[in-house]
């Protein structure tokens, strides 16, 4: 085991300061030579683990209701296929819960990658789903009590607002509830801001009673899977995982409700039959939303696994900090490979730095 008390949030920190612009490819070449990496062939991915993490999978051409509005993060089902094609030809799938294993068994002996979903959007069933189950994968899936019970993710609410010509109504009620933030009427602004300016419970429950109060009941926009639909998904050997009860930004709240919110979740999930596999995705992702509250429930917890969303590939083990990474807009092979040799570069330069104390 690793030191996580040096590790924990700094490589997430240190991969997401390393920018893929900066990747040269006269930089690349020198770096590459001074760590002896393949330059100058095609990427052949080294041994470790690379976890992939999606959220919305859609069809352009039949895009729900939320969907017209909620493109952050989206991958169209196409690309999602061809993208797992590509994976399976170069690595070994590997469910999410083997991989503390590896380790235990001296580490990776070849390049594993693991396909993980965030959020538990209903699009994940009826079209994920079906490409899942043709590549013989088992995905993790991190899923929260209150979007199974009907409550859509707050940004997903901001988004259609803005975009419905309610920005103006909701920047108002934003100024009310959150007084010290100037915020914006203009539409991509003002969608920019909710996050920047996040607040836990305050955000939810403002952007909750414009919806409601000009658009109609959150629950009929179906963003979510329910209850039944994830147990669908783990009787077809899909693992669930947690995702705390309700997406709030733990940086945000002291070390009691951190500890409620994960374990709240754990029970819901308990109690409706569904075991969650020990693994915590931090909500949004990145370094900035953790903070040493958080450090201290994972020192707590022994028996947890905490995973990021920032980038990074997992070249090391790290209890508290496992990397993941999106392949965004690639839809060939050649596109593919090149956003896996990036997201080893940028890894391999945040080690560096971290050894060398930059």
């Amino acid at each position: 085991m690793v030191d996580d008390d040096w590790r924990w949030r700094g490589a997430q920190e240190a991969i997401e300061a390393v920018s893929v612009t900066s990747l040269r490819p006269s930089w690349w070449l020198r770096f590459g030579k001074r760590l002896h990496l393949p330059v100058g062939r095609p990427f052949i991915p080294a041994s470790g683990v690379y976890m992939l993490v999606y959220h919305s999978v859609v069809d352009p051409e039949q895009r729900s209701g939320w969907e017209h509005h909620y493109r952050k993060g989206e991958v169209a089902v196409q690309r999602f296929a061809t993208q797992l094609d590509v994976l399976c030809e170069l690595m070994t799938p590997l469910p999410l819960s083997a991989v503390p294993a590896l380790w235990e068994q001296g580490g990776p002996d070849r390049p594993y990658f693991v396909v993980t979903f965030d959020d538990g959007l209903s699009n994940n069933l009826r079209l994920a789903h079906p490409i899942i189950q043709a590549h013989g994968i088992r995905p993790a899936v991190f899923v929260s009590a209150a979007s199974a019970r009907g409550e859509a993710f707050y940004r997903i609410l901001v988004a259609i607002l803005v975009q419905t010509g309610l920005a103006g109504v909701l920047a108002t009620a934003l100024r009310q509830a959150i007084p010290d933030v100037t915020w914006s009427g203009e539409p991509e602004r003002l969608f920019d801001q909710t996050k920047q300016h996040y607040r836990a419970d305050v955000m939810e429950q403002t952007v909750r009673g414009v919806y409601v109060a000009h658009v109609g009941p959150v629950e009929e926009l179906n963003v979510h899977m329910d209850v039944e639909q994830i147990r669908f998904l783990h009787q077809q050997g899909w693992e669930i995982a947690n995702h705390t009860v309700a997406h709030r930004m733990l940086a945000f709240l002291d070390g009691p409700r951190v500890a409620r919110d994960v374990e709240e979740n754990a029970e819901f999930w308990q109690q409706a039959g569904i075991p969650l596999i020990p693994f915590l995705g931090y909500p949004f992702g990145r370094a900035c939303h953790v903070n040493k509250t958080v450090q201290e429930f994972m020192r707590m917890h022994p028996e947890l696994h905490g995973v990021f969303a920032g980038g990074g590939v997992n070249f090391h083990e790290s209890r508290g900090e496992w990397l993941r990474f999106s392949l965004g807009a690639a839809d060939t092979r050649e596109k593919i490979l090149e956003a896996l040799r990036i997201e080893a570069t940028r890894t391999r330069v945040a080690f560096s730095h971290l050894k060398n104390g930059q």
